[in-house]
C-alpha cells in the first residue's frame, strides 16, 4: 500500500484493519512501544507504534490546550506526516470544506480529518464529529481518550 497516494477506500480499510487486525499485535509489544517512546513537549503527548504486519510506523498524538474541552487526538504516518485520522474537539472550532467552490461549507465545532495533509494550507474536507456515533456527545479530553481506545480496539489481552 502506497501511503503517499491513498484513496478514501484505502484510508477506511486501513483504519478498519488497525481497529480489528486479523493478526492481533501483542498487547505487551504495543504497550512497550508506547512506554519506551512516550514524550510530552509543547502541549503534546507523542509516542510511536509500529504496525509490524503492514510495516507502517505511526505517531500517536494527543495535543492538549489549557481548555480541557479543546484538544486533538490523531494517528499520523511517521513517514509522510499525513494524519490517517485526526479528531479535533472544541465547540468554537471552524473549518471550511470545499474552499473556493460553489459548495463551500463552514463546519463549526468538533470534526474529523481523514488522510489529512501536514500542510495547513492544503484544502481539506472534514466530517462533523456528530456524524460518528461513538464521539457525538464528547466534550472532555478524558472521555474522548477512553472512547478513542474503545473505537480503535486498543485493549489488554486477557491472558497477560
Amino acid at each position: 500500500m502506497d501511503i503517499n497516494n491513498l484513496t478514501i477506500t484505502q484510508v477506511q480499510q486501513l483504519i478498519e484493519e488497525e481497529k480489528n487486525p486479523q493478526n492481533v499485535l501483542e498487547y505487551r509489544d504495543v504497550y512497550d512501544q508506547i512506554v519506551s517512546s512516550l514524550v510530552y513537549s509543547a502541549h503534546t503527548y507523542r509516542c510511536q507504534v509500529i504496525d509490524r504486519i503492514r510495516n507502517i510506523e505511526y505517531d500517536f498524538l494527543v495535543h492538549t490546550t489549557p481548555l480541557e474541552t479543546q484538544f486533538s487526538l490523531s494517528l499520523m504516518f511517521t513517514e509522510n506526516h499525513y494524519h490517517l485520522i485526526r479528531f479535533d474537539f472544541g465547540e468554537n472550532l471552524r473549518h471550511t470544506n470545499y474552499v473556493g467552490t460553489d459548495h463551500e461549507e463552514v463546519i463549526v465545532g468538533s470534526h474529523v480529518h481523514y488522510n489529512a495533509s501536514p500542510n495547513k494550507y492544503d484544502p481539506k474536507n472534514v466530517i462533523p464529529i456528530g456524524e460518528i456515533e461513538e464521539f457525538k456527545n464528547i466534550e472532555l479530553i478524558k472521555d474522548a481518550f477512553l472512547e478513542y481506545i474503545k473505537y480503535t480496539n486498543i485493549k489488554e489481552r486477557s491472558d497477560t
